[in-house]
């Protein structure tokens, strides 16, 4: 007989400026949700962003890892480990990450990766560019 245990499910992977948790219902209100960031220049160090992880179709506990890794250099920009717990298969485990001060030095694709027992469960791209500078008005006024 087989030790091997089924991999939870993943429901959602949402990044977002904020996350607001209800303390009595338990309800999430995520406020800002970011696909992408744009900076003034590199390298940069972007304060905050909140993460939303929610899996279901557990049993057990389970060894997991939260990853931000660059697409063109496959560099670990952040990583964290921790354990994840269920009680039962149709248990939803929502799992609320605040990730500070991340360096970003080069403009790219980032994938925000949650990992199960070494395995991808979920990932996501967030693109990091350069902001736009501001069109010059003496240009946009000569074009009109």
């Amino acid at each position: 007989m087989s030790s091997y245990v089924e991999l939870p499910m993943g429901i959602s992977l949402i990044p977002c400026d904020t996350l607001i948790e209800d303390r009595i219902s338990g309800k999430k209100s995520l406020v800002g949700i970011i696909g992408a960031i744009r900076v003034t220049k590199f390298p940069c160090v972007y304060p905050a962003f909140h993460l939303l992880v929610s899996l279901t179709s557990g049993n057990g506990s389970y060894p997991c890892t939260l990853e931000l890794v660059s697409e063109s250099k496959n560099e670990v920009i952040f990583s964290g480990k921790g354990t994840l717990k269920f009680k039962n298969p149709t248990q939803v485990v929502d799992l609320v990450f605040m990730l500070q001060r991340l360096n970003f030095n080069y403009p790219d694709t980032y994938w925000i990766k949650f990992l199960v027992d070494g395995e991808t469960l979920m990932m996501r791209p967030l693109h990091v560019t350069l902001l736009d500078p501001p069109e010059d008005s003496a240009k946009r006024d000569a074009s009109l």
